[in-house]
Formats: structure tokens, C-alpha cells, sequence
């Protein structure tokens, strides 16, 4: 009996460490599929496929998948190909192959080495930029997609990285790539760098895009989950000229629709709403807490759902910013009396 609970516990480890893998790989830009080869690399196999790339013969879309994985293994993987001199501009010289599947190959190697530290991101950031921005329009749906993720690991390395993607303008061309594209996968992936972008360059960029990207974001608010991320991103920043009242008023309603009955939607909606009370005026914030009253029960009833999730700080938060601004002692006795009311919907 103890033999047969050992091998059950051996065999869920082995299962969560499995799906645990399939996440992260899934998270770094890649999939791994059972054709794809699964070995053990070292130095040596990264240095010897980066001659292979550098002398540019017999080059194959396998090849650029081993190198793919190999990246994977850290830090030294990737400066082990960066020490052979030319391989580098041998692999971004495929990133324009008239093979698509050669190209998506070669990006996605970058997209792995862009997983590196601060250093190799700026060096890369500088060297495939130029390449990226050309492909995130691309017909073909992958490449473009792909590039987009790429993008998105250079904008999560460091400010100085964004920095340097945002001299080649890619924050409005990711704007710009949300705006038209017809693609879901293409769509997913821009969220994901536009988030980073704003994680680490939000206070450097300039007031028009980041309007913009509030508007459309507030379009696609009705499908996207995504969106409420970048609202509550753009609305931390002060002074942004941002259309409070009219943002206030659509986070109100949109808690009344299905999109928001999950509670990845109210966790950026709550957050969002504090941030928004701060910068009304007087009147509007009184606006404020009847509407709050009003969508009580919704939030209430959403968070009874997920109860299993605390979501008790990001309530508290919320509070303690309407109460704050709306300035208890020069209010009447009503306006704290609806206050107590809120309290209790958002504490259950």
C-alpha cells in the first residue's frame, strides 16, 4: 500500500513538473511540439551550431529549432553564440530568408535570446529592431506574431532597453499594429508588449500615443481582457490629460457585462477606479461614490464567486483612495452612510 501512494505522489510530481515546463516554454515565445528534438545541449553544441550558421551552408529550419531550445538553457548559452564573430548577422541575414519557415526559425531564436540580461538585450535591441519592425505587419500572421513577442522580451529587460526601441518608434507602431490587425494571435501578443513597454517606460513616453492606446484599449474592452491591464497602466500616470469622466463612467457599466464576471477583469478594473477618483473634481466625486453604491451588489456577487482569491488589499485600496479624496470631514452624514454601505459589498 505504501508502494502504490509513493508511485501515485512520483507520478502527479512528474505530470506538474511537465505542465510547469509546457508554461514556461509557452511564456518564453515557443511551443513544444513532439517532433521538435528534446536533448541535452552544451557549449560545445551551441558553439558548433553557430559555425554551421556563420559559414551559412546547409542551414535548416531543424537547425535554427535546435538553436532555438539550446538558448534556452540561460545567460552562457547565448553569449556562446554571441562569441562566434558573424554568426549573429548570419542569423539576422535569415530573419529575411524568402522561407517562411526559415525566417519564423530565425526570429524565434532572437525572441529567445532576448531572454538575456540587460546587455545582450541592448545589443540585440540596436542589431534586429529595424528587422522586427518591417515583419510586424507581415501577411504572414506567425512572423508578424512572433516579432511582436520578441519586441515585447526586449521591453521587459530594462528602462534602457526601451529606451532604445523607443528611438526606432516601436511603442506607435505597436499601437498603430493593435489598431488594425485581424489576427487574435497577433492582437494577444501586442498586449503583452505594449504592457511590458509601459512596466518600464510609462514616465518617457509621450501624452498623444498613450491617449490613443487609452481609447482604442477602451474599444476592445468588450472582448479583451487584456485592455483593463493597460487602462489601469495608463491611468498611474499623473498628469496624463486622460477623460476621467467618461473612462469612470464605461468601468462602471462594463461591470454589469459578461466579460466582467471573471475576476481577471475586476482586479485592473478596482485598481483603475482608485486611480480615477483621485483626479476628479468635487462634484464628479460624489458621482463617483453613487456609482460606486449602484455596482455594489455586481462587485460583491462577483467577488462571493472567487472568494477563494483575497482580494481584500485591492478593495481596501479602492476605499481608502475614495475616501481620501472625497475629504470626510466637509461631508454630510448621508455621503458616510453610503460609504458604509460600499464597505460592506466590497468586504465579504
Amino acid at each position: 500500500m505504501i508502494r502504490v501512494k509513493e508511485k501515485i505522489r512520483y507520478d502527479i510530481n512528474v505530470h506538474r513538473e511537465q505542465n510547469k515546463l509546457i508554461l514556461l516554454n509557452t511564456r518564453r515565445g515557443i511551443t513544444v511540439n513532439e517532433n521538435d528534438e528534446d536533448d541535452t545541449f552544451s557549449l560545445r553544441d551551441v558553439r558548433l551550431i553557430a559555425l554551421k550558421i556563420k559559414s551559412r551552408k546547409c542551414v535548416t529550419k531543424n537547425l535554427l529549432k535546435l538553436l532555438k531550445h539550446a538558448l534556452l538553457n540561460g545567460q552562457d548559452y547565448i553569449l556562446e553564440f554571441f562569441r562566434c564573430q558573424g554568426a549573429t548577422d548570419s542569423l539576422l541575414h535569415y530573419t529575411s530568408s524568402k522561407d517562411d519557415d526559415i525566417k519564423l526559425a530565425a526570429i524565434e531564436c532572437f525572441c529567445n535570446m532576448a531572454l538575456g540580461d540587460q546587455k545582450t538585450c541592448i545589443k540585440l535591441a540596436k542589431l534586429i529592431t529595424p528587422y522586427l519592425m518591417i515583419h510586424i505587419n507581415s501577411l504572414n500572421f506567425n512572423v508578424s506574431s512572433m516579432s511582436i513577442w520578441t519586441l515585447g522580451n526586449l521591453s521587459g529587460s530594462s528602462e534602457k532597453v526601451c529606451e532604445v526601441l523607443e528611438n526606432q518608434n516601436v511603442f506607435i507602431a505597436l499601437v498603430n499594429c493593435l489598431r488594425i490587425s485581424t489576427c487574435d494571435e497577433v492582437i494577444k501578443n501586442t498586449f503583452y508588449a505594449l504592457k511590458l513597454m509601459l512596466k518600464n517606460f510609462i514616465s518617457h513616453l509621450k501624452i498623444e500615443p498613450l491617449v490613443e492606446l487609452l481609447h482604442l484599449c477602451v474599444k476592445l474592452s468588450d472582448t479583451w481582457k487584456e485592455s483593463f491591464w493597460i487602462i489601469y497602466q495608463i491611468s498611474c500616470l499623473e498628469n496624463s490629460k486622460l477623460f476621467y469622466e467618461d473612462l469612470m463612467k464605461h468601468l462602471f457599466n462594463l461591470i454589469h457585462s459578461d466579460i466582467c464576471t471573471d475576476i481577471v477583469c475586476l482586479v485592473p478594473i478596482l485598481r483603475t477606479l482608485g486611480n480615477i477618483v483621485q483626479a476628479l473634481s468635487s462634484d464628479l466625486r460624489k458621482n463617483f461614490l453613487v456609482e460606486l453604491k449602484s455596482k455594489g451588489p455586481s462587485i460583491q456577487n462577483i467577488l462571493l464567486k472567487n472568494k477563494q482569491i483575497d482580494l481584500s488589499k485591492e478593495c481596501a485600496w479602492l476605499l481608502g483612495n475614495v475616501l481620501n479624496s472625497l475629504n470626510v470631514n466637509s461631508i454630510n452624514n448621508v455621503i458616510i452612510f453610503d460609504f458604509e454601505e460600499i464597505c460592506s459589498y466590497l468586504f465579504v
